[in-house]
C-alpha cells in the first residue's frame, strides 16, 4: 500500500509550480510571454504533451459519467490512478513552463 503522504506529492507540486507560472507571468508579463515562444520548439513539444495530458483527464471525466449511470468495477480506481498519472505529467509540463519563464541572471 502506498503511504498517504505520497500520493499528494504530484498536486502539491503542480499547484506550486503552477503558482509560479502565474507569478512570473505578473512580475514578468512582456517578457515571460517573450521567453516562452523565443524557445518554440520546445514550447511546441509541452503544449503537445499538456494536450496529452487533458485527453487523459478528459477520458476519465468520461469515465465517472458513465459510472454514474452503469456502475463498472474498479473504474473509481482506474480514474484516479489516471489522474494521478495526469498530475505527474502537469508538473513536468508546469515545471519546464515555469523555468522558461523566468528571467536567467546574466553574469557580466
Amino acid at each position: 500500500m502506498v503511504p498517504g503522504w505520497l500520493i499528494m506529492i504530484p498536486p502539491i507540486l503542480t499547484l506550486y509550480f503552477a503558482a509560479r507560472i502565474l507569478f512570473n507571468n505578473l512580475r514578468y508579463s512582456e517578457a515571460a510571454l517573450g521567453m516562452l515562444f523565443s524557445n518554440i520548439n520546445e514550447t511546441t513539444f509541452l503544449l503537445r504533451v499538456f494536450a496529452v495530458s487533458m485527453i487523459f483527464f478528459s477520458a476519465t471525466r468520461v469515465m465517472d459519467l458513465i459510472d454514474l449511470f452503469h456502475p463498472i468495477p474498479w473504474n473509481d480506481e482506474i480514474i484516479a490512478s489516471i489522474i494521478w498519472l495526469v498530475d505527474i505529467v502537469l508538473v513536468y509540463v508546469f515545471y519546464r513552463v515555469a523555468a522558461t519563464t523566468a528571467p536567467k541572471e546574466k553574469k557580466i
